[in-house]
Parts: structure tokens; C-alpha cells; sequence
């Protein structure tokens, strides 16, 4: 790094913060394939942090719609798909009916992967996020374009592993130590999250609903700059080619 840019960064303004979902271009992934599922564009000058003092935390619930019965008031059970999984941090399921937020399912089921809930109506759309421990992989990585790389990798996780653990007490956490600006992000640069999973994630239903998976956590911590800084993007594009 050349010291005029050393001088630029070391003199950046920036806040501690964190790259949310919020603030991403988000897309429902393909079951079974390696899916972009959330992109996020700098527009100013990026510093992640690192370290177990600036927690990752990450919980990325699998999606699946069901249809209440014919008669209004009674509980219903409903089997997911994929196993449901009991988390410390967040949420194991939310369930919304039609457009109205629910809230956690009457009863859950861990060993035969059911969930109860009670309709007042009938016929109305079910839908559930829920966590699974089933092997997802998940990657988050920084890209800039006409670089000749794919990018860099940032954090990589099985979810199956992930879910379950204790991140209060440890924590998930980036180490950025490959090349010597990796954990910078320069202006129109994105961090991009990939999954692997067997299981539908979805930021939405495509119900028009409005649902969301509330019990979703996807922050990565970062120092956000206040500014852009010049030359950064391309000396972060070179430095990901000596990976």
C-alpha cells in the first residue's frame, strides 16, 4: 500500500456499525445450489472488523408455506420439511398468517420436525421461517468489478453447525489476515452472502403478504466511512489478485 493511501485511511472518518440484510439487494436461492442471496453495495470507504470483540452474527431460517383447514380456531400441525433446530440467539420459528405477524408457533416439535399453530380463520396462507440444523453452506465474500479474481472470501460456515451454537458465549467472527487490505471495502465494491442449502431462504413470500423472517440475523460488523477515499478501490482490486 502506497503511503498516500496509508495516510487516507489512517484519517477516513468512520462510525462502527454493521452491513445488515436491510440494506441488501436480497434474492430467494435455489435448493441444493450455490445461490447469491443477499448483495451489498459501499458508498464510501469500509473497514471490517475482526475478532471475537466484533461478533458476526448469523442465523439464516429456511422458508416453507402451508394452508390452514376449514375449520376456524382449531390447532393445527404442520410438518416442515427440513429439520427445525433450537437456537440461543434468535427466534426458532416465526409463523405469519396471511399478512398478520403470529409470532412463535403454539408448540414445537424438535425430534419429528412439527409446529402447531391456531387459525380464527380458514384457508389462510401459513407461512413459516424456521431454523434448520441440516448442512447449508454459507460464504460472504467482497467483490469489485473487472477484477480477475472471484472475489475474496471473507467468512464461510456450515449453518448446520451454526444454528445451534452458542454465539453469545463464542461467537462467530471474521479473520482477515490473507492479504494486507483484507478487510477493506472500497466504494462500489459489494460484500455478497452465498448459501448452499437444501432448504428454500427466502426474505419474503411470494404472496405479496408482506411476511419477513424476523428471527433472521445477518450483521457484519464494519467500520463505514463517512466519505470515499481515492484510490482504494482499485489498490483493494490488486491486493485481491495476490490472494
Amino acid at each position: 500500500m502506497d503511503k498516500s493511501l496509508q495516510n487516507q485511511l489512517s484519517n477516513v472518518d468512520r462510525q462502527p456499525g454493521h452491513i445488515v440484510p436491510d440494506e441488501m439487494d436480497k434474492s430467494v436461492n435455489s435448493q441444493g445450489q450455490r445461490s447469491l442471496i443477499g448483495r451489498y453495495r459501499a458508498t464510501t470507504a469500509h473497514m471490517l472488523r475482526v475478532g471475537r470483540g466484533n461478533p458476526l452474527k448469523v442465523a439464516i431460517p429456511a422458508y416453507q408455506k402451508f394452508s390452514s383447514d376449514g375449520s376456524a380456531g382449531d390447532t393445527e400441525t404442520f410438518s416442515l420439511s427440513h429439520s427445525i433446530t433450537e437456537s440461543p440467539v434468535t427466534q426458532d420459528a416465526v409463523v405469519w398468517v396471511n399478512g398478520e405477524y403470529y409470532g412463535a408457533p403454539d408448540a414445537i416439535d424438535y425430534d419429528a420436525n412439527n409446529i402447531d399453530v391456531t387459525d380464527d380463520g380458514t384457508n389462510n396462507r401459513i407461512h413459516v421461517y424456521y431454523l434448520s440444523d441440516a448442512a447449508a453452506s454459507f460464504e460472504i465474500r467482497k467483490t469489485a468489478s473487472n477484477a480477475n479474481t472471484g472475489g475474496q472470501r471473507l467468512y464461510s460456515a456450515n449453518l448446520g453447525l451454526v444454528h445451534p451454537s452458542p454465539q453469545i458465549e463464542q461467537p462467530e467472527y471474521l479473520t482477515l489476515n490473507q492479504t494486507p487490505l483484507h478487510n477493506w471495502v472500497g466504494t462500489d465494491m459489494t460484500v455478497d452472502t452465498y448459501l448452499d442449502a437444501p432448504y428454500t431462504v427466502r426474505w419474503t413470500d411470494a404472496d405479496d403478504d408482506g411476511t419477513e423472517p424476523t428471527n433472521a440475523l445477518l450483521h457484519v460488523p464494519a467500520y463505514i466511512g463517512q466519505s470515499e477515499v481515492s484510490g482504494l478501490t482499485s489498490a483493494v482490486r490488486q491486493d485481491m489478485g495476490r490472494q
